[in-house]
């Protein structure tokens, strides 16, 4: 599986100290993509699913966010991974995608329809600039949130109800703002970065 990157703890997408999951590949082009990097596919960086799984089996984490890049574009290591989190406990599992679920059905794809059937909360469609609001979990407001696991209600119910927020993960000269963009958030990261730059 082409991935771009792996953090913990993820507290923005999603209920609880998540697993961030970022896949490589997207082809959409978004307009104010929030991750422009991970548009690309790369050979390079493909990693086992086993290995990620291993990894995870490390982390004391209550859940998993997968997005990127367009994970059903990896369709069949994307089902070996919700089965690999399976087998290790983690059942509350969100997925990003930028088709819609009516299109991913619509591919009668088996491994597209076992994800379906065994992740928490789907939130489709691609983003929309324009229509970005102050819902968190989704980008623009074009997106909805399937929750296809009504153990997990409340605790959604409870992320839709808070503000957008920012977890931001600093190693060496890299900075990751994880989180749904926010109506000038690009200016905002800038200034961070500049203050991080005067305090260094």
């Amino acid at each position: 599986m082409q991935i771009g990157k792996i953090l913990f703890p993820v507290t923005t997408l999603g209920p609880g100290k998540r697993v961030g999951i970022w896949v490589l590949g997207c082809r959409r082009n978004c307009k104010g993509c929030s991750n422009p990097e991970l548009q690309l596919f790369d050979e390079t960086k493909d990693v086992p699913v086993g290995d990620v799984i291993g990894f995870v089996r490390t982390l004391d984490c209550e859940g998993a966010t997968i997005s990127g890049g367009e994970p059903f574009l990896q369709a069949e290591a994307l089902k070996e991974l919700v089965e690999g989190l399976h087998r290790e406990k983690i059942e509350d599992i969100l997925v990003y995608s930028g088709f819609t679920k009516e299109q991913l059905e619509q591919m009668h794809d088996p491994n597209i329809d076992y994800v379906l059937s065994h992740i928490t909360v789907l939130i489709d469609g691609p983003f929309v600039e324009e229509l970005v609001d102050g819902v968190p979990l989704r980008g623009s407001s074009n997106q909805r949130v399937w929750l296809f696991d009504d153990r997990y209600e409340q605790q959604y119910l409870a992320c839709l109800r808070n503000e957008k927020k920012v977890d931001i993960f600093e190693f060496g000269d890299e900075t990751h703002f994880i989180g749904i963009p926010f109506k000038n958030y690009r200016q905002l990261y800038v200034k961070y970065l500049r203050t991080r730059g005067q305090n260094e």
